[in-house]
């Protein structure tokens, strides 16, 4: 990740000769073009020390510049950056510091000693190694349970999506990312290529759907 304060069009082309690893690009700005050089650089550090801290490995050691900045600069970029992350979580679902990556194979223990992650549904408590993992665990006992009719605004005549969560047939990327999982001893297939605080929203809303209340005990 870095910042750049001329032609986004000339860092790209320089990363594309240099560093031929990169295949997504994210990047932002305000709409009328003003960012300072201290904007700039203190956003670059704020989104280096969250990836730092999510233990994600990045290309270069810097740990950004530390330039002065006025208490009006420095509410107005990091203004910016919310309204930025919140855009990224809510509407493309992204999660910049989310370390997980989607499970084809899912071999984990999930036995409670082994399991970082609970939370407790109406009765029930869910434990795993992963936010998916719980999350699965949920839905796939939902599925099997009485509750299955309080579903049907989750459910989809076809492949699942991020709105219907639940489907007939298993949804594939372009890429060839399996983007769902089968729900043992059914039909269903469910959707679970979320982001950390997508399934957070999935698992509040299976819980107004159900009429259970929901603790997030370790999240």
């Amino acid at each position: 990740m870095g910042q750049a304060s001329n032609s986004i069009f000339s860092r790209l082309q320089q990363h594309n000769t240099n560093k031929p690893w990169w295949n997504k690009l994210i990047f932002f700005g305000r709409e009328d073009g003003h960012l300072s050089k201290a904007q700039l650089d203190l956003l670059e550090r704020l989104i280096i020390e969250k990836m730092n801290t999510a233990n994600i490995d990045l290309d270069n050691s810097t740990q950004g510049n530390k330039s002065y900045i006025d208490k009006l600069s420095k509410f107005s970029a990091l203004s910016l950056w919310n309204k930025v992350e919140k855009l990224l979580n809510d509407v493309a679902n992204i999660d910049l510091f989310d370390s997980e990556h989607i499970q084809t194979e899912d071999n984990s223990d999930n036995s409670t000693l082994n399991s970082h992650i609970s939370i407790i549904f109406g009765e029930s408590l869910y434990t795993g190694k992963s936010y998916r993992d719980v999350f699965t665990q949920l839905v796939s006992n939902l599925v099997l349970s009485a509750e299955l009719d309080k579903l049907i605004p989750l459910m989809s005549p076809n492949e699942p999506n991020t709105v219907q969560i639940l489907g007939n047939r298993e949804h594939i990327s372009a890429k060839g990312t399996k983007l769902t999982k089968p729900i043992e001893l059914t039909k269903y297939h469910m959707y679970v290529n979320f982001s950390k605080i997508g399934l957070y929203n999935q698992i509040k809303k299976l819980a107004e759907l159900t009429g259970k209340k929901v603790i997030f005990e370790r999240w």
